[in-house]
């Protein structure tokens, strides 16, 4: 698995070279997404949402999110991780249907990828004013 591109890299291989880093590169960012769920699971089940003003309905619905999360995140790092080795075989291909085959593979990853880190993000916003405003009420 080459990393760096070469002069002597066919316009095959450097593709597959710029996939490959970018499936590392989302690899990692889901590594540290998963951290960060992680850090919200522990955070809405302690004892600090039990001692502040706050909607526990809520509370335990934020933390149903997190756990949502926590299962695709795994799943759709499994998928890199299964499909990081696959890229190598694109240098194989001896036709176009199977450049494509592999690129079309990739963009609905990459597709996939992007959604999940809208939902994040989007869980994360409402954690964050959820306690936000917990601990704005606690300190009142």
């Amino acid at each position: 698995m080459i990393s760096n591109i070469q002069e002597h890299h066919s316009e095959e291989e450097i593709e597959t070279i710029r996939l490959q880093n970018e499936v590392r590169q989302w690899k990692l960012e889901l590594d540290f997404v998963a951290q960060e769920i992680e850090f919200y699971l522990d955070i809405f089940n302690s004892s600090l949402i039990k001692r502040t003003k706050v909607n526990r309905v809520d509370a335990e619905y934020l933390f149903n999110q997190f756990q949502d999360l926590r299962e695709v995140n795994h799943g759709i790092l499994k998928t890199c991780q299964k499909f990081l080795p696959r890229l190598d075989e694109m240098n194989e291909c001896d036709d176009i249907q199977c450049d494509h085959a592999f690129i079309n593979a990739h963009i609905v990853l990459r597709k996939k990828i992007e959604k999940h880190l809208k939902e994040v993000r989007n869980i994360k916003y409402s954690a964050f004013c959820f306690l936000k405003d917990g601990i704005e009420k606690f300190l009142d």
